[in-house]
């Protein structure tokens, strides 16, 4: 969340971040905000007042006492002073909850290289990478191939579970883990320590992680219990660390590998076939405690490993910068990695690398000691691979002619020797 020092000194700017991120409905929380830390600084000086007031009663008793003279009355003044001060503080903490409840609303202050704009296609490209494949025959798209090839049961997974989930099966098992094992090497070289999540959270971990007003209707709530399942593993390793003082001269750097369960809300009707958008799939999250300076330099860091995960793949793809209106509000700053989908002729989302700033280890209470006192850390993550996007994109760029499925070379060793993948009798 925002600091609300920040808010006070400069609220033109905070609205006019909330205009660009096209969240107007929020307009009206500044002036709001604003009069209630008015209020919120009055009741804290009135607290301080009586505390200082209730010293200087204890002095003159002490001095009463000490002179041999008698203190009652002074005493009798003094016992009033906490029940004054319990009722000043009680309104002031109701203040404070009212304060944060809109800090939390309000979207984090956007860098200032995001491009303007509302919609995907207000995105801006930054590069591309890979030759895309010339086919000599009629490209089949991920849905028909796992179907060719008997890879995915979605009947099965829809008879018990309902729409968009499936059963793997065959090849596709053994693709899966192989990436899952290739990309967590390549990050493991990098100096990331592997960790597997927990795949629920209760509401104030999640709530840390990301706006649960803005993400709640995306995630999977537990009945009867405060807890979540994971939309990524972001929020178990934004909540890591919570109410801790890390050491982050050199910048922490997780991998984390988990089941990610998603609604889909509001993308009914789109990719309804296949495994592209699906209800659970696997992904290993790159995510990154450091210094406010080093946070530029990682944020780079983080994409370029995604990007050579690809390029190790051969996977042809491309990074665009995420428009003001085409990101969460928890970052400061986002882009994506869209991988090339032949049968489609366009790039498709396959991650995000974002940098949050200070605006969830403000609300998780993650500190670093500055050799001067003690200061938030900077939080970024970004996608290492998701896998059920990858495994569609992997199997447009590699079918062949005869319906197999080329395995490249620097997947053969994770998948036992095996080269291509085949219809099976």
């Amino acid at each position: 969340m925002l600091d609300i020092k920040f808010v006070r000194e400069h609220p033109d700017l905070v609205r006019d971040n909330i205009r660009k991120k096209f969240q107007d409905g929020k307009l009206v929380f500044i002036d709001r905000i604003l009069e209630l830390d008015a209020k919120w600084k009055k009741k804290k000086k009135k607290a301080d007042d009586l505390r200082a007031e209730r010293n200087k009663i204890s002095e003159a008793i002490n001095k009463l006492k000490k002179a041999g003279e008698d203190a009652g009355a002074k005493m009798k003044e003094a016992k009033k002073i906490p029940g004054k001060i319990d009722k000043v503080e009680e309104v002031s903490n109701k203040l404070y909850e009212e304060i944060k409840g809109i800090l939390l609303k309000l979207p984090n202050m956007m860098d200032s290289s995001v491009p303007e704009g509302k919609e995907e296609g207000d995105n801006v490209e930054l590069r591309k990478w890979g030759k895309i494949r010339n086919f000599d025959f009629e490209v089949k798209g991920h849905e028909d191939i796992v179907e060719n090839l008997d890879l995915v049961d979605s009947v099965r997974g829809a008879k018990v579970a309902g729409s968009r989930f499936y059963y793997l099966k065959g090849d596709l098992v053994l693709l899966n883990q192989a990436l899952q094992r290739f990309a967590m090497d390549v990050l493991i070289k990098k100096g990331f320590t592997p960790i597997q999540t927990p795949y629920m959270l209760n509401r104030d971990a999640v709530g840390g992680a990301v706006s649960l007003e803005d993400f709640e209707e995306s995630i999977y709530k537990i009945d009867g219990e405060d807890l979540y399942l994971i939309g990524t593993s972001e929020h178990a390793l934004a909540a890591f660390h919570k109410d801790e003082v890390i050491d982050v001269r050199k910048p922490i750097r997780y991998a984390g590998l988990s089941s990610c369960f998603r609604k889909e809300a509001g993308s009914h009707g789109k990719d309804t076939k296949g495994i592209f958008r699906v209800h659970r799939f696997e992904k290993i999250e790159q995510f990154v405690y450091c210094e406010p300076k080093d946070a530029d330099k990682v944020f780079d860091e983080i994409i370029a490993n995604q990007e050579e995960i690809f390029k190790l793949l051969g996977i042809p793809y491309r990074v665009v910068a995420l428009c003001a209106g085409e990101f969460s509000g928890s970052m400061k700053k986002t882009h994506d990695l869209e991988g090339w989908f032949p049968a489609q002729g366009r790039y498709r989302e396959l991650g995000s690398t974002s940098n949050a700033s200070d605006y969830q280890s403000r609300k998780m209470n993650t500190k670093y000691d500055t050799g001067k006192g003690r200061a938030l850390v900077y939080t970024l993550n970004g996608t290492a691979i998701t896998l059920q996007r990858t495994m569609c994109c992997f199997l447009e760029n590699f079918q062949n002619k005869d319906g197999s499925i080329s395995i490249p070379k620097v997947l053969v060793s994770y998948m036992g020797g095996m080269r291509s993948m085949a219809p099976r009798d």
